[in-house]
């Protein structure tokens, strides 16, 4: 799943392409992945209005219309959002076409139809995932007090925890691998025997490897590419995540998979603790 820094990248890319942009047609093929308002609504409400701009919040991406609604996108497992020009072939497992007035078209491709659009439009309508998000890695509020107040009370593993987006939005098994392993922290460990220090580490380790993702574009395995579909350069500076079984980069002892949570958790059992 494409997390925050993916997303970012996908909102950098795909900006140039389409703000300014008015909405000429919308091809809806898959109907579930249309989460608000029904299929016809929803393309009625969308034709016409122009682009003005388009944001992110944790893995969730809003292109704002120049009504005040917006279009909310999430790319879930395998989506991806691309510019296309209108000359060339429409790409792979597109689901539904958004017609645009400029040279491009820009397609929700997604093989496994897992992704959604909704329409805010302030007919009370709200996404419980998107409201629910707690801030993100590099806000100044996610701090090291923060994290401790909301783990008060709580037995939860630490690696469950951290995939929580009401407390962290954007993270997800990537950078929780990454973070646990440069905080030298098992993803096993359970948040009320996490220390004051530990916290702190926490903390600046989470920064740094979201930092890390967004100067290298992202990560990508399989599906991830951007608007313009180029794929994410992150897998090269990767310490834990995809490498069960190899040598750890700092020790050499070999990395162990587990399931934390019902996820796939990397971690190194000498550099983690």
């Amino acid at each position: 799943m494409p997390e925050l820094p993916e997303v970012e990248q996908v909102r950098i890319s795909l900006a140039p392409h389409v703000v300014g942009r008015k909405f000429t047609g919308v091809r809806v093929d898959v109907p579930k992945m249309v989460r608000h308002p029904d299929v016809e609504k929803f393309r009625k409400a969308l034709l016409g209005r122009e682009i003005t701009g388009v944001g992110r919040r944790g893995k969730y991406l809003r292109l704002e219309l120049d009504n005040g609604n917006w279009l909310l996108v999430h790319l879930r497992m395998t989506g991806a959002l691309l510019a296309v020009k209108k000359e060339l072939p429409e790409p792979r497992f597109t689901h539904l076409v958004f017609q645009l007035d400029g040279p491009e078209n820009l397609y929700f491709t997604d093989i496994r139809k897992f992704g959604v659009v909704a329409l805010i439009n302030g007919d009370g309508y709200q996404d419980k995932g998107y409201t629910s998000l707690g801030p993100e890695p590099l806000d100044a509020e996610l701090t090291p007090l923060y994290l401790r107040e909301k783990a008060r009370g709580r037995s939860t593993m630490l690696k469950v925890f951290l995939l929580d987006q009401s407390i962290i939005a954007g993270l997800g098994n990537i950078y929780a691998d990454e973070t646990l392993f440069a905080a030298g922290v098992r993803p096993t460990r359970r948040v009320n025997r996490i220390t004051r220090k530990e916290w702190e580490t926490l903390t600046l380790a989470m920064k740094a490897v979201i930092t890390q993702g967004l100067q290298h574009h992202g990560t990508t395995f399989r599906n991830y590419q951007d608007a313009d579909g180029h794929m994410g350069d992150n897998s090269r500076y990767l310490q834990v995540y995809h490498r069960k079984g190899q040598p750890c980069l700092r020790c050499g002892t070999l990395l162990k998979q587990i399931k934390v949570g019902g996820r796939g958790s990397v971690y190194c059992p000498r550099c983690q603790k």
